[in-house]
């Protein structure tokens, strides 16, 4: 049976989901305690309760945006047994983030608009816990290339940063009335690990030992 929430953290809940919503339609700079009080439709001094000012405001609109992820990723991923592979864990990891930053729509684009306005000290605060997230997929990538599921070649760092600027670019065009959002994760998965070439033509290309055959000049000519 869930457990209900207090009326006081109700009340907070509304607080911030009024405040991603400001934050995400006029950002840092255009967002008054005042508009947030009349989305959240509170007196204004009932915002005073939870939040002092709107730097406390901002800094918990950051902070649920990217623990939300964190947290939805990591249970999945611990939910995976010992066994699962690379791959297994990766497809695991972009479905439990696109389903995190969808569900929390409001929150992540706010983080979006928002992030590179607000004062120093807060987003000081804030990429601390990014890096942390983000420390869960080098260790899911390491890991894999370790095990000899990636290539050594690649760029581990690149890697990453593409997958995470990707999906969290999601929130911008996913329509909830289009595709599931399990259909995407998968499709989004199998470009990251698959690529867009077809397995045929990848091996025409680099042969089986994943090395690119030398050209053979024609018969009768002279290599210059």
């Amino acid at each position: 049976m869930a457990k209900k929430l207090a009326k006081s953290a109700i009340s907070q809940k509304r607080v911030l989901d009024a405040a991603a919503k400001i934050f995400r339609d006029y950002g840092y700079a255009g967002t008054t305690m005042r508009a947030i009080a009349d989305e959240a439709d509170l007196k204004a001094g009932s915002i005073y309760y939870h939040y002092k000012s709107k730097d406390d405001l901002i800094t918990a609109v950051l902070d649920l945006g990217i623990r939300s992820v964190t947290d939805g990723v990591t249970a999945a991923l611990e939910a995976l047994p010992p066994t699962a592979t690379g791959r297994e864990r990766i497809e695991t990891a972009i479905r439990a983030h696109l389903s995190a930053i969808i569900q929390n729509g409001d929150y992540t684009l706010a983080t979006r608009r928002v992030f590179g306005q607000v004062p120093e000290a807060i987003r000081v605060r804030n990429t601390r816990l990014r890096d942390s997230y983000a420390g869960i997929w080098q260790e899911i990538l390491s890991q894999a290339q370790k095990r000899g599921e990636f290539r050594t070649t690649i760029s581990l760092s690149l890697v990453r940063l593409f997958i995470l600027g990707a999906l969290n670019w999601t929130v911008e065009w996913y329509k909830p009335d289009g595709r599931p959002i399990e259909d995407v994760a998968r499709e989004f998965a199998s470009f990251v690990l698959d690529g867009l070439s077809r397995p045929e033509a990848a091996f025409a290309e680099f042969g089986a030992n994943g090395t690119k055959p030398k050209l053979r000049a024609p018969a009768g000519s002279r290599v210059v």
